[in-house]
């Protein structure tokens, strides 16, 4: 069963700047964290499992960081979810000759659609949203 946590937007957040700022060089998790209001001492975390997965490049060091591994078109909030949650399962316990394992395979297989949008298209959706917003004095 799939649970989205707080665990898994704070990374998807951050994953999106990443993508925002990757012609900008390696980003310090601190800068990360303020930008995008994340706990600090929860994207360190959050980001360790990301280095192991591979998703994301950790360089040490005074002038060190955090970049993305891969291009943003290639990184899917699906893949994303997969290393943090673990695998999309509706039917774990369900009989496979049934009705509701057919009703939970078929929403499963959706679920999988909707989030296998890269984080290329996900920032572009932000930057979106971000251009509609309009302030008032």
């Amino acid at each position: 069963m799939i649970n989205i946590t707080n665990k898994s937007t704070y990374a998807i957040k951050a994953l999106i700047d990443l993508a925002e700022n990757q012609d900008n060089g390696l980003m310090q998790i601190k800068n990360i964290a303020k930008r995008k209001k994340i706990p600090q001492n929860f994207l360190v975390q959050i980001f360790n499992k990301l280095v192991k997965a591979g998703i994301v490049k950790s360089v040490r060091g005074i002038n060190g960081g955090y970049k993305l591994r891969y291009s943003p078109e290639k990184i899917s909030i699906l893949t994303i979810l997969e290393i943090l949650e673990g695998p999309i399962n509706l039917h774990e316990n369900t009989d496979k000759n049934s009705s509701i394992f057919s009703l939970f395979t078929e929403a499963e297989n959706e679920l999988k659609k909707v989030f296998n949008i890269s984080l290329k298209s996900m920032l572009e959706k932000q930057k979106n949203i971000n251009s509609q917003i309009i302030y008032y004095i």
